[in-house]
């Protein structure tokens, strides 16, 4: 089926940033790791660091770029579910980052930035067709 032009706009995004994402999240573990190591003196401090980088770095991005591929195919079923997951997310960073600011723009962006892509997401995901 093919996507609405909001869902696979978003997708695209999706795809770009995730996959940035998981370059980045090689590059810390990579580099974080042997900076961690050499300050520890230790090379299991290194990959220990630089392994929880890419689970946690790379398995965020690995879930969107998931997303982003299934909205790009238009397969809505799939982009609700995930659109519900994307946004119970970015709820918990929103309040997260609320909750490290102190200043009213620091306020504003944290809750901005973390809820416009899955809103716009799901949003693409329920205009499809019905199921």
């Amino acid at each position: 089926m093919k996507p609405n032009t909001l869902l696979k706009v978003v997708g695209i995004i999706y795809i770009v940033v995730c996959v940035l994402g998981l370059i980045l999240a090689v590059l810390t573990a990579v580099m974080g790791g042997a900076v961690l190591g050499a300050a520890a003196e230790s090379a299991s401090v290194g990959i220990v660091t630089g392994s929880l980088a890419v689970v946690l770095l790379g398995g965020g991005s690995l879930f969107g770029l998931v997303a982003g591929i299934l909205a790009v195919k238009g397969q809505y079923t799939g982009c609700k579910v995930i659109g519900v997951i994307l946004l119970v997310f970015g709820v918990i960073s929103a309040v997260s980052g609320v909750s490290v600011n102190s200043s009213v723009g620091g306020i504003i962006v944290s809750i901005a930035m973390p809820l416009v892509l899955p809103v716009l997401y799901v949003i693409g995901a329920f205009k499809g067709p019905k199921d």
